[in-house]
This record gives C-alpha cells, structure tokens and sequence, in this order.
C-alpha cells in the first residue's frame, strides 16, 4: 500500500525565528489557541505579554481553562502562515496564565504552494560572500575563450538582456536560482566554485534578488550538493536552508513566491 504524502511541512524554527513570532504575536494582539494531546476541547486565549529572556507569554482568558499546570499544544497565525508548537500552561490568576514556550517551534507550509520553479521564466539570483582567496579561484582564465567566469557569466547576462542587476556586489559570488520557497532555494555552480561551497557551511549574508526587488537574508546552510547533468562541463545543484528568519522577511519573501505564482504568462508557456 503507498504511504499517503502529506499535504503540509512542518520547518523547525530557531531561536532568533521564535522571539520573532512571539513578538509580532504580541505587537498584533493575536489569539494562541491552546489544547491538550487528543482532546477535541480548543481555548483561545489573547496575549498580553512575551518575556523574551525566559521565553513565556502572558495570556488572558475570560473562563478557567481546565489546562492549566498541564502540557499543552498551542497554535498561532501570522499573516496567514500558522505556527504550532508545545509548552507547559500554568495559571497566574483567575484569568492570567503564563506558556512556558522553550519548547520547538514549527512553521506550517502546504506542499502545493512550497516551491517556486525560477528558471527560466523568473530572473532570481542569490549573491553569496566570498573569500578573495575564493574569488581568485573563480576568476581562473579560461584558455578557450580567454575570459574568466565571472566575466562570461556577465557577458551572458548582457546578451540574454537581463535588468535586474548590474554588477555583482564586492566579495560577493552571483548564482542563478532553480527554484526557492520561503525556507530555501536552489541554485547551479560549476566545479570551480565547488571548491569552496560545501555542503554544510554556513554563509552570512545573503542577498536575494527576485524579479529586480533585492532580499537581505541574515544567514544560510548548505544542505546539499548534487551532480547535474550536462553536454559540456560539469555542473552541480546545490541546496540552501535560509537561517533567522524574521517574520517581516517570511513576508516579503512570501508575497514575492505568491506574486509569481499568479503569473498566469509563465504558466501558459510551461504547458506550451
């Protein structure tokens, strides 16, 4: 029997991610609704308070919960995106309870709207920071065409027209982006610059321009990196998890993912 796929993924927020959804939970006076495993029973409480330093919140709610001094789910939305996480519920007073949040939080994202593919049909590059050491290594001359490969990429850029940005930032490397969600992308490099982007490193920051509309993203990790075929040359897909993400940047980058979705141009051209 084939193991039915889950509609949703659920992606573990870190601890820069979680101070910042429960303090844009408490800045726009949401509702955390509270439960207990297996029980039907859900309470809305509003929030009143967050401390960051112990990581609690301070919660009203107008009956007595019978959750109380009990280990609790807890859910909450931001602008539409729903977060889930579980917690230790104990009462202040009649109607003041404070949520122990130290334990994970998720971000909940339907698998139908998870990835966007870029290419070709959006101009999406990510610009890494490099090393002049690195850098140095990617400018190697190129003994057919007696260009580096910084160079023939921009000369690419101008014959295909491409607007959406000029230069390259300083010590920064330009990759096109294959496809990216609100958690990630990826992207194609070659083998020289696979000799300083490895799986597992840490790169910080990251610039993200989608469409002409540039993203600073705070950090990434490599996740992955995976041979690709191709007639000439080697060539690798690698994989990035974006790192401390504020919930202004899920935003942004969320509204960017939604827009391109209702292309409804590009959508025609794929089924042609």
């Amino acid at each position: 029997m084939t193991k039915k796929v889950p509609s949703t993924s659920f992606t573990k927020q870190n601890e820069k991610e979680k101070q910042s959804r429960y303090l844009n939970i408490l800045k726009n006076d949401g509702v955390v609704v509270v439960w207990e495993r297996g029980s039907k029973t859900k309470e809305s409480f509003s929030v009143f308070d967050f401390d960051k330093k112990k990581s609690i919140l301070t919660l009203r709610l107008s009956s007595r919960s019978e959750y109380a001094g009990k280990e609790v789910l807890y859910s909450f939305s931001l602008s539409g995106v729903s977060y889930f996480g579980q917690g230790n519920l104990s009462a202040i007073d009649k109607d003041g309870y404070k949520l122990d949040c130290n334990g994970d939080l998720f971000k909940r994202e339907r698998r139908e709207s998870y990835r966007l593919l870029t290419y070709p049909h959006h101009n999406v590059y990510v610009q890494i920071p490099v090393t002049p050491e690195e850098l140095k290594k990617s400018t190697v001359i190129d003994l057919k065409t007696g260009m580096s490969q910084t160079g023939l990429f921009n000369n690419f850029l101008k014959i295909v027209g491409d607007q959406s940005q000029a230069e390259m930032k300083s010590g920064f490397m330009r990759f096109r982006v294959l496809d990216v969600s609100v958690t990630g992308l990826a992207f194609q490099i070659t083998d020289l610059e696979k000799t300083y982007i490895t799986d597992g490193k840490m790169v910080s920051p990251i610039f993200l321009v989608f469409n002409g509309e540039e993203i600073e993203i705070p950090r990434g990790e490599i996740r992955y990196i995976i041979p690709l075929l191709q007639k000439n040359g080697k060539a690798f897909k690698v994989g990035m998890k974006f790192k401390d993400m504020t919930t202004n940047l899920d935003e942004d980058l969320g509204r960017l993912i939604n827009e391109a979705l209702r292309d409804f141009d590009s959508e025609f051209e794929d089924f042609i």
